[in-house]
Parts: C-alpha cells; structure tokens; sequence
C-alpha cells in the first residue's frame, strides 16, 4: 500500500500540496509493521479494517473498503499488539477520499483523542518495532 500511496495523487491537491501545509513529522507504516499495528475505521455502525499507511500527530493516511465523503466524521480505533495489546480510540474528520484499485485512499485531520497520551505510545511502539526488525 505504500508504494500506492506515495503514488497517487490525491483528488483535492497534489502530494506537494498536502505535503506542505502538515507541520509535524509523519510516520510511516511499512507492510512489515501490520502484523503489530491495526486500524479499524467506523462505516455505519460497524468496525471495517483498514490498512495505515502513515500517521502524525494531527492525521492519518489509511486505505480501506468503504469511501468516505470529504468532510465525514468518524471514529477510529488503533490496536497495538506486541508485549502487551493496547486499543487508542479517536476521531477523525475525512479531508480527501479517492478510489484506488477496489479500495479508497484517505487522508483524515484526527479531531477527537480517547487518550491524550496515544501519540506518545504510538510513536514508542513504532521506533520498537523498527529497531526490531533491523536489529533481527
């Protein structure tokens, strides 16, 4: 997904575009990572999988099999298992949604956290994983 991602063009601007208005660090999530970290996104009133592509402090970047109109609000939930298992809630607001190969590219603001302290554990566990997988 991630070559998919930084591929793409989203409908709403260019990659340079979006890229220059974020102001924080953004996170990559590789495919090696997925089987640690996952993302469920709310489509009605059920849970869907989705695929997280990056994250930062302020939004998300996620593929998932339900579109979303610019401008949504919904709930997500990330689950982080590895030592111990771990499910961060929060809200998002869609900013761009396009289609792409039978599922949709998203990129979302995040507005609502169920944790304030999520971002902190979030970025600990990714380096984790990171320095896991290159050291093993």
């Amino acid at each position: 997904m991630a070559d998919k991602i930084e591929g793409s063009s989203p409908a709403a601007g260019s990659q340079e575009e979006i890229a220059e208005k974020r102001r924080e660090k953004r996170y990559d999530v590789p495919d090696a990572y997925r089987q640690y970290i996952k993302l469920r996104v709310k489509s009605g009133n059920e849970f869907v999988p989705a695929i997280l592509g990056n994250f930062s402090r302020n939004g998300i970047l996620f593929e998932c099999p339900a579109a979303f109109s610019q401008g949504t609000h919904t709930e997500c939930i990330v689950s982080i298992s590895l030592l111990l298992s771990r499910e961060i809630a929060f809200g998002i607001e869609v900013k761009y949604c396009y289609a792409d190969h039978g599922s949709y590219i998203m990129g979302a603001s995040i507005d609502t956290i169920s944790d304030e302290t999520w971002f902190d554990v979030f970025v600990e566990v990714h380096d984790f994983i990171v320095l896991r997988k290159s050291s093993g």
